[in-house]
This record gives C-alpha cells, sequence and structure tokens, in this order.
C-alpha cells in the first residue's frame, strides 16, 4: 500500500511539472510528414495530430507556416513527433515534443489499437496517447523573458547582437524605444498579411444532407462540393476522396486540405 501511495505521488508530481514546462511555449510545430510514414499526410496522421493539439487547447501550427515571431525565436514552440512502436498484431504509438535545442521536454503515454485499417489504427492509437496530453490541462503560461529560452550561444556569438549592442551606446532612449515600437508594429502588420493568405473565406453557403455514414455538403446550383465521413469525434470528419478533413473551432467549420502540394485552409458556412 505504501508503494502504490508513493507510486501515486510520484505520477501526480511529475504531471503537475510535465505541465509547468509546457505552459511556457506558445506553439506546437507539427510536420508535413513523420519519420514513420512514406508521404506527407499519409493516412492523415499529421492533420489529426494537429487537430487533437488545437482540441487540447494548444496552438499548433505546420513546420512550414510558422507565425513571425516563431520565426524570430524559434524557441517559443515545441515540435511535435509520432513515433510509431507497432508489431504485426498491435498498433502502438506515443507523442513527443522537442525544444528548440533538441531536447524531448515531454513524452506522452502509449495508445494502442487493435483495429486492422491502417489510417483507422492510427488514429485510434494517437487519440489514446493525448488521453495524457489532454490530462496536462496546457494553458500559456509566458516566461517572465521569453527570449531566456534561446540558446545562449546565439546571444553572445551572433554578430548581429555585437551589432545592435555597439548602436546602442551611441543611441539616444528616446530613438531605441521609438526602433523598439517600430518594429513591433512591422511584426504585427506581417503576422496578420500571413494569417489572412492562409485561410480562404467560402462564401456560398453550404447545405449539410446526411449521407449512410456522414454528410455530402451542396451549394445553391446544387453541386456536391464536399463529401464528408464521420469519425469518433463529433466535430470532426474526414473529406472523402480528398487528402484532408473539416473541423469546427471556435464556432467556426474549417476545411483544410491539399490541393496538389498546396496545403489550403477554408472558412466554410455550413447550415444543418
Amino acid at each position: 500500500m505504501k508503494k502504490l501511495i508513493l507510486l501515486g505521488l510520484f505520477l501526480i508530481t511529475a504531471s503537475i511539472s510535465a505541465q509547468e514546462s509546457l505552459n511556457q511555449y506558445k506553439y506546437i510545430i507539427v510536420p508535413k510528414k513523420f519519420d514513420f510514414l512514406k508521404e506527407p499526410n499519409q493516412y492523415r496522421v499529421n492533420t489529426f495530430t494537429k487537430y487533437l493539439f488545437e482540441k487540447n487547447g494548444f496552438t499548433a501550427v505546420y513546420d512550414d507556416s510558422q507565425p513571425q515571431d516563431l520565426r524570430v525565436n524559434p524557441c517559443l514552440g515545441l515540435k511535435a513527433n509520432v513515433v510509431d512502436e507497432s508489431n504485426l498484431f498491435t498498433t502502438k504509438m506515443f507523442i513527443t515534443l522537442e525544444n528548440c535545442q533538441g531536447v524531448t521536454v515531454f513524452t506522452s503515454a502509449e495508445g494502442r489499437s487493435k483495429i486492422k485499417d491502417y489510417e483507422k489504427a492510427y488514429h485510434d492509437a494517437i487519440e489514446e496517447a493525448f488521453v495524457s496530453i489532454g490530462a496536462l490541462n496546457y494553458y500559456h503560461a509566458p516566461a517572465e523573458n521569453n527570449m531566456a529560452l534561446m540558446p545562449a550561444a546565439s546571444a553572445s556569438t551572433s554578430p548581429m547582437a555585437t551589432k545592435v549592442s555597439e548602436t546602442s551606446v551611441a543611441t539616444p532612449v528616446e530613438d531605441a524605444s521609438q526602433s523598439a515600437e517600430s518594429m513591433a508594429n512591422s511584426a504585427s502588420s506581417q503576422v496578420e498579411v500571413a494569417t489572412a493568405s492562409t485561410v480562404d473565406q467560402y462564401k456560398d453557403v453550404l447545405y449539410a444532407q446526411p449521407t449512410s455514414n456522414g454528410y455530402q455538403l451542396v451549394d445553391s446550383s446544387p453541386k456536391v462540393v464536399f463529401k464528408l465521413t464521420k469519425t469518433t469525434q463529433p466535430n470532426y470528419f474526414l473529406i472523402q476522396g480528398g487528402n484532408g478533413f473539416v473541423y469546427k473551432k471556435d464556432g467556426q467549420w474549417i476545411a483544410e486540405y491539399y490541393e496538389g502540394e498546396t496545403l489550403k485552409q477554408e472558412v466554410l458556412n455550413i447550415k444543418f
């Protein structure tokens, strides 16, 4: 009994410690292709992983579409990886989170599935692994100085850092504050432009017509725009015949899918 109590205390402490260490990070970076897959977003594993992070309160971004502040300071984010340790009879997967210095700061519990279909088995196992991530109750609590997360060498050895240091000696405080404000405004405008260019608004109303395994979305023509397949998640649908999915976030229906090599994102106006 004493051993069980000690084990329970250890697990609680480990969970609290993991939560505190993850809360300081603003982003989760999801790659377009995990190492165990042969092609980008095969079996929709990458899009499903990104969706589950967002469902659990994280801000998840793809590695090729990072916001401005993350590009400036890569240490604001953690790189997600799905590790496959499946055998002939059971699909086994877990998730790791790695910081900008290549150090693994979190490893999830292992998710398992006995389903024979690859896509369903991967999704089932990953969703089970996410139970341990959801238990962290993540919320972003930025460190007092986010730049402290950056590797120390980059600040001391960078020629640009040296140049800024030398310039600041000869520059009045007022000019420095104006420069900082100008840089902040510039970065803000760049973020807004980048965000607007990646999300399209589908203006026409799409009417959801029930099918045997989901819905078909038709416009006023009537033309079938999307055919959706239900999943275990009530607000998450797979797009039939396409490499993507439709999900609900912040009261909006969003479609993410590949058009050739380009990942598209659209806000849909769906009437059920």
